[in-house]
């Protein structure tokens, strides 16, 4: 993907500095998820649903890959335990030829086995695994080939009115190189209801690898319903898989 590193990652190196001088932080907040990539330990809590529905377009050098509608469905499964599924309905452009259909689905378990006031911290993990319903998905652009599985762990905390999400893990790929990926987003919420996000998110494998940098925002629009929105992009060498634009725009709904 992007050139080859043998030094620790730019990403991973700030999430080892910030895991040394945090820890007597106290209160948890969770900040990641929707509309970043970046997720966080928080868990709908029991019996509750937490439903995005956004729209969200890709651009690399091939061309635009347009996510018409992403249904990302979850579940808490008592206070710790979250249930997903995320399936996307795609439209491909390249050439001037478009297709549509479903893109690569996702489907996760997150479990928050720490979590704890008094130091500040809240941990989780949260294996998910990524296949494609449609068998023709890829030859038409619209999903990666194979299976994938993610592994990551997340923790969140905050310094003073900064909250901090971070998390780190191995990507597995049935098709293509294995990644390892690490994030980090910093977030202040402003008037109680609009929440501002900045995010760093590093991948890296032995073909090389890519920082995405992301600006987002969530405006809690009543109890139930959040508005969602981010734009970001992705630097490093220039290749074929490249981000030069990501958007998101969406809905979160709970109930």
């Amino acid at each position: 993907m992007l050139e080859n590193r043998k030094h620790l990652p730019w990403a991973s190196s700030v999430l080892v500095i910030l895991c040394a001088l945090l820890a007597p932080c106290s209160a948890v907040h969770a900040q990641g998820g929707p509309p970043m990539v970046t997720d966080d330990p928080g868990t709908p809590g029991d019996g509750n649903w937490e439903i995005n529905l956004a729209s969200e377009g890709q651009k690399t050098r091939p061309g635009w890959l347009y996510t018409i509608m992403d249904a990302d469905i979850n579940y808490g499964w008592g206070e710790r335990l979250q249930l997903k599924l995320d399936t996307p309905y795609d439209a491909s452009r390249q050439g001037g030829a478009w297709a549509t259909g479903i893109g690569t689905t996702l489907a996760g378990v997150k479990w928050r086995f720490f979590d704890d006031d008094k130091v500040g911290w809240a941990v989780s993990i949260y294996p998910q695994l990524g296949f494609n319903p449609d068998s023709g998905a890829v030859g038409r652009g619209l999903a990666s080939p194979g299976k994938s599985l993610f592994l990551p762990v997340e923790s969140t905390t905050h310094l003073g009115p900064i909250d901090i999400d971070m998390e780190a893990g191995r990507q597995l790929q049935q098709t293509g190189a294995d990644s390892w990926i690490a994030g980090i987003i910093l977030a202040h919420t402003f008037a109680s209801h609009l929440e501002v996000m900045a995010e760093a998110r590093e991948h890296w494998a032995t073909d090389g690898s890519g920082l995405l940098l992301n600006l987002g925002s969530r405006w809690e629009l009543s109890e139930h319903l959040t508005l969602l929105a981010a734009l970001g992009r992705e630097v490093g060498a220039a290749d074929d898989s490249r981000l030069s634009t990501l958007a998101y725009l969406g809905m979160q709904i709970r109930h």
